[in-house]
């Protein structure tokens, strides 16, 4: 029998955003592959650690959807969700994992977070710098994300925000993190860190070939 792996991306059905269960699903849906999956996942959402990350969501997104002001919606800022999440979570030591070239970038959101009433920790990627030849690496230096999780795990930090780690950095960075964290800045060297900006551009006819790989 075909195994027919999750493609929820050419869904044309929907059922998991409808209320009609009903609904057939297309043979790739998770939900029916899985079936087992939805109580397993049902039962770990209810652990207290992930009841805590959840009830963080709930506060901020009440306030980001609430219905007596849907222009408010258009006003929160990724910075500003991050801080009210924080707020709600009683978190108040807060850690920055920065890529060297978005230090200004990075000294901004600190004074933003300070200015809040945070406590902010921060370490750039080239902190502990490493002689690449010690790891089998080219070049001269090298960044040290692992360094950059070490740090902020000793300092306490209740809350990480990546900002602009190279890709393959901010995976080692996020595995050897104690802390809850979440990326604010992704680096786009092309696109001033706007990666979905590549998304929209390939749609536009002039754009198009410079997504296809060769």
């Amino acid at each position: 029998m075909e195994d027919h792996h999750p493609q929820c991306v050419k869904c044309t059905v929907l059922r998991c955003r409808s209320r009609e269960k009903d609904k057939k699903v297309p043979v790739f849906c998770p939900t029916e592959k899985y079936r087992g999956l939805v109580k397993e996942t049902v039962e770990k959402s209810m652990l207290p650690e992930n009841q805590a990350i959840n009830k963080g969501w709930i506060g901020y997104m009440s306030k980001v959807m609430d219905p007596e002001k849907p222009r408010e919606r258009l006003a929160w800022t990724r910075v500003d969700e991050i801080m009210e999440y924080a707020s709600i979570r009683g978190m108040t030591r807060l850690g920055i994992a920065t890529c060297g070239e978005l230090l200004p970038e990075s000294k901004l959101l600190s004074d933003i977070l300070e200015s809040n009433g945070f406590d902010v920790v921060s370490v750039t990627c080239l902190c502990g710098e490493m002689d690449p030849q010690e790891i089998g690496m080219p070049g001269n230096k090298i960044c040290n994300p692992i360094m950059q999780a070490e740090v902020l795990n000793r300092e306490k930090t209740e809350l990480n925000m990546m900002v602009g780690l190279c890709l393959g950095h901010d995976i080692l960075f996020l595995r050897h993190c104690e802390a809850e964290t979440t990326p604010l800045v992704v680096k786009d060297r092309a696109l001033g860190h706007n990666p979905v900006a590549a998304l929209y551009l390939s749609q536009n006819p002039l754009y198009r070939d410079r997504f296809i790989r060769k």
